[in-house]
């Protein structure tokens, strides 16, 4: 990692068994241990120690509030939080209601019988003596990942051993990593598309993962890239424009996969990166509830025959996953090119959520994971998403996609994807009303408004003339992510407080976003 540290897989094994017995002469078997810690060894170190005592390792996202991580706290009856130092001096206003124990004091702690003994057990012993007390079976709880609240309140979703194993394999099937690829390891811990794939990955496939805590440092992760000689990158759309506009073709030259997930993928994004690094990232779609790939595009190949990625498509399922789409009112499956509800099926479905079997419940029919996506399969079995059932809006009646209209804003303007954001607010004649939310970088507000009213859109689609809000940041998750909820509150308030609506003046609102 970028703080110096570097271990081989022997050291690593060796010192998360010495770690992994300090841990569990504190804890008791299967309880949910937190861990505070950005992308690191001493990160890495944590997780696999935990998870080979048998152990619940739970990744909390440091990047929101203490009440928010508290809420983590809670609901996993978490008595104790690994964490450090140095990490705790960048969060002086945090708050848990928890113990902290700090790494390097249990690294200090760790004798030197202790490290001839790991040793013994790392060469001699089988995985059934290192875990202790309890050996977990497959479909024990791992981890608890938690959503990260884009659009709602936090949810504790329980993945098991075979969860994360399988969607591993499955991931592995279709992109071919060799013992010699390099990982560039930017995305936390506490996402689940970090946790699986640039924690767990390369340990179990063997390959190295270079690890940075900030994702959207550029200049820095164009230089670990270029100095390391990194040949895997994963990331999220937004992470990769900040490398757009940060790094140089010689910095990614060494790259020969990069995969975008956890948002969509704009085809601008995609066409600018090719562009830049002659390298086009492929689209992988997934949730936390799926452990977290459930359907990836691969690479071209010279000596692949097979269609492998399709523009616009997230891909088709990962082997061991299936896929289908319903009709959003009767639930019954549609045919090819039928636009419904995504639902998945596979061995890399949650358990469940946690403490919430009536949500659990909602979500999970016959092992489909219902998930909240619209959208459609063609016939070569590509999926296309086309938006969340979240994110329509209904007005008089009739359903209005809110990514169609970013799409025809995006299309039309050359400006950053997150710039714009469609929401919906209540409309007292219509159910609802569409607020195109936007900061300076995009455009003015009139000159979104014209892109809009040229537009062949339906006119219900077409926002009204005032609802046009500029503020000064668009705000994301700790993952990267377009943190939804906010967004959503911020249009509500805006229209609680439009002049044409209650009289009121909108200045307050402008200046306090």
């Amino acid at each position: 990692d970028t703080t110096g540290k570097s271990m081989t897989f022997g050291r690593t094994l060796i010192t998360s068994i010495a770690l992994g017995k300090k841990l569990a002469d504190i804890t008791a078997p299967e309880e949910k241990v937190g861990i505070i810690l950005p992308a690191s060894v001493a990160g890495a170190l944590s997780n696999v120690a935990l998870t080979i005592r048998n152990r619940v390792a739970v990744n909390m996202n440091f990047s929101i509030s203490s009440d928010a991580i508290n809420v983590a706290v809670n609901k996993c009856n978490i008595k104790k939080v690994i964490t450090s130092r140095k990490v705790m001096r960048h969060l002086p206003k945090l708050e848990l209601s928890a113990e902290l124990i700090y790494i390097e004091d249990i690294i200090k702690s760790i004798t030197a019988f202790d490290k001839l003994n790991a040793v013994r057990h790392a060469i001699f012993s089988h995985a059934r003596t290192i875990a202790g007390e309890k050996y977990p079976d497959s479909d024990d709880l791992a981890t608890i990942l938690f959503s990260s609240g884009s659009t709602g309140e936090q949810k504790g979703i329980m993945l098991s051993h075979h969860n994360i194993i399988s969607n591993i394999e499955s991931f592995l099937i279709i992109y071919h990593f060799k013992s010699d690829d390099k990982m560039c390891g930017i995305l936390p811990f506490f996402h689940s598309f970090g946790y699986a794939t640039t924690l767990w990955c390369p340990l179990v496939k063997g390959f190295t993962a270079f690890y940075h805590p900030n994702p959207l440092e550029g200049e820095t992760i164009a230089r670990i890239v270029r100095e390391e000689q990194l040949t895997i990158l994963l990331a999220t759309p937004t992470f990769l424009m900040t490398y757009i506009r940060k790094a140089s073709y010689d910095d990614f030259r060494t790259l020969r996969v990069a995969i975008a997930g956890a948002e969509k993928l704009r085809t601008h994004i995609s066409d600018a990166f090719n562009d830049k690094f002659k390298i086009r990232p492929t689209e992988g779609y997934g949730a936390t509830e799926l452990s977290p790939v459930g359907a990836a595009n691969i690479p071209a190949n010279d000596h692949v025959t097979q269609l492998g990625n399709k523009d616009g498509s997230i891909g088709q399922p990962i082997p061991g996953v299936a896929m289908r789409i319903t009709d959003l009112d009767s639930g019954e499956p549609l045919s090819v090119n039928g636009e419904g509800m995504l639902e998945v099926k596979g061995p890399n479905v949650m358990l469940g959520y946690l403490d919430n079997e009536e949500l659990t419940r909602t979500v999970i029919h016959e092992g489909w994971y219902i998930t909240g996506d619209i959208a459609r399969i063609d016939e070569d079995g590509f999926v296309f998403i086309h938006d969340r059932i979240s994110r329509f809006s209904k007005i008089a009646g009739e359903m209005v996609p809110h990514m169609l209209i970013e799409e025809i804003i995006l299309k039309e303007l050359d400006i950053p994807v997150h710039s714009i954001f469609v929401a919906s607010a209540p409309d007292h004649k219509r159910g609802e009303q569409l607020i195109v939310i936007h900061t300076a970088e995009a455009t003015t507000s009139s000159a979104l408004r014209h892109v809009i009213h040229k537009s062949d859109i339906p006119h219900l689609w077409k926002p009204r003339r005032h609802n046009y809000l500029e503020i000064e940041k668009m705000p994301v998750t700790g993952s990267g992510k377009l943190n939804m909820r906010e967004l959503s509150h911020i249009a509500s308030d805006f229209v609680e407080n439009h002049p044409t609506l209650l009289g009121k003046t909108i200045t307050k609102i402008k200046d306090s976003f």
